[in-house]
């Protein structure tokens, strides 16, 4: 099995509502790293040659992940994560990414102002991450990702060199999920005496403090 360890850096602000906190206003703050079912989509689509459309679905169907032929990890900060300023997002004008012309009509006389604050991590912040597949493949230079794919993000190679002293990061999700070997990577883990989750969503379970050789052994007979 080969991996690839790439450095993804922003070239647009990034908006994903992965933490919430309270407040008279609701506030949604996208968490400090990129998932890797957003990335696993976004590589797929670019590399299959598939059109940059709009896919809704009334439930994901993660499991194909398995069938594209790679996994790219969660995408780990490289030092500190640079944040957007606080924006203001009404959310009574829009409807599964088009304007709502009636809604807008009528907001005027709706006495609830629905809106949120949100706050994003801002452009030139990178990340490494590792994509793992049978053979080396030709990644792209960019990808786009985000709610509404409006973020670019350029990928870059590194060298061994480059990489050495980094930790990876899985998703607990999608190793139970996708490929069943997560009781392989928490025994593993537990071996190490380094078991460290992060919850962040339903479908965002942070595993950290993993070498490049810890995932490799993870994943050995999946790809």
């Amino acid at each position: 099995m080969k991996a690839q360890v790439i450095r993804l850096t922003l070239l647009n602000h990034l908006f994903y509502y992965t933490e919430v906190a309270g407040g008279n206003a609701s506030a949604t703050f996208t968490g400090a790293f990129l998932g890797d079912l957003a990335l696993n989509y976004a590589l797929q689509r670019v590399m299959s040659g598939g059109a940059d459309t709009y896919d809704y679905k009334a439930k994901p169907n993660y499991a194909q992940i398995a069938q594209f032929g790679f996994y790219c990890t969660v995408a780990k900060p490289i030092g500190m994560v640079k944040r957007t300023e606080i924006y203001i997002n009404n959310t009574l004008f829009n409807a599964d990414g088009y304007v709502d012309i009636d809604n807008i009509l009528l907001s005027g006389k709706s006495p609830y102002k629905n809106y949120r604050q949100v706050q994003g991590i801002a452009v030139g912040t990178s990340f490494i991450a590792a994509v793992l597949s049978k053979d080396t493949l030709q990644l792209p230079t960019a990808i786009r990702i985000g709610r509404a794919k409006e973020t670019l993000l350029k990928i870059d190679p590194l060298t061994e060199k480059e990489y050495k002293d980094q930790e990876f990061w899985l998703n607990a999700y999608t190793l139970a999920t996708v490929y069943q070997n997560l009781p392989t990577a928490i025994e593993l883990m537990k071996q190490q005496e380094k078991v460290n989750f992060a919850y962040i969503l339903e479908n965002y379970n942070l595993l950290k403090k993993l070498t490049l050789p810890d995932v490799l052994q993870i994943f050995e007979g999946k790809l």
